[in-house]
């Protein structure tokens, strides 16, 4: 009798949390913009229409609403980022140029707040890697881990005779947690997306 209970309570729970494993990795394919449908292609172009600034010992301009800044982003919305080598005590600006995208790859930032001083680390998985799989269970409630908050990326490389210094493109989705309520904004953003971040600023064009 034992037995025959245990394999219904078995039985039950398999039937209860299969379906949520089969919806949760149903959303994550749904998901724009994966390894498995990339539409920015090596050879296609950034072009940037206006100069960027890039502020003293930094190594990054952020455009956010086809307006650029140094100051930081809006992490609830989605943003770019151009991103340069070398750091400078002096600032830095990117002239207007259509790069080269040499290549393209998809990314994961965590940000993880230091207990007492309040400083935000940023970790790239394939740096130091926070993933999904670390806080699978956890998020669909089955244990006492909670998800990160995390970005997801799209590094864009480029290449440039003029400007060698000029890194990448960086485009990322709203830091989230995976809450739904946070979608579309929290989705690694596309090819429409990443031109209406950039505005007026600059656009990618597919030449493929």
């Amino acid at each position: 009798m034992q037995i025959t209970l245990f394999n219904k309570r078995l039985l039950s729970y398999k039937a209860y949390i299969f379906p949520l494993i089969m919806i949760s990795l149903a959303g994550c394919s749904s998901m724009p913009y994966s390894t498995n449908n990339m539409e920015i292609q090596p050879n296609d172009s950034f072009i940037l229409k206006q100069a960027i600034e890039i502020a003293p010992n930094s190594a990054r301009a952020y455009i956010q609403h086809g307006s650029a800044n140094t100051g930081g982003f809006d992490h609830s919305e989605q943003h770019c980022r151009v991103e340069v080598t070398n750091l400078s005590e002096h600032k830095q600006v990117v002239l207007p140029e259509t790069f080269q995208i040499t290549s393209v790859n998809v990314d994961e930032e965590a940000i993880a707040q230091a207990d007492l001083s309040g400083t935000q680390l940023a970790f790239n998985s394939t740096n130091n890697s926070q993933t999904d799989s670390m806080t699978f269970i956890g998020f669909l409630g089955l244990g006492m881990e909670q998800r990160p908050e995390t970005m997801d990326l799209i590094h864009i490389y480029l290449k440039s005779k003029q400007q060698p210094n000029v890194y990448r493109l960086t485009c990322a989705g709203a830091l989230s947690n995976g809450n739904p309520a946070d979608a579309p904004r929290s989705y690694r953003p596309d090819l429409k997306a990443i031109n209406r971040i950039l505005g007026k600023i600059g656009e990618i064009k597919l030449n493929h």
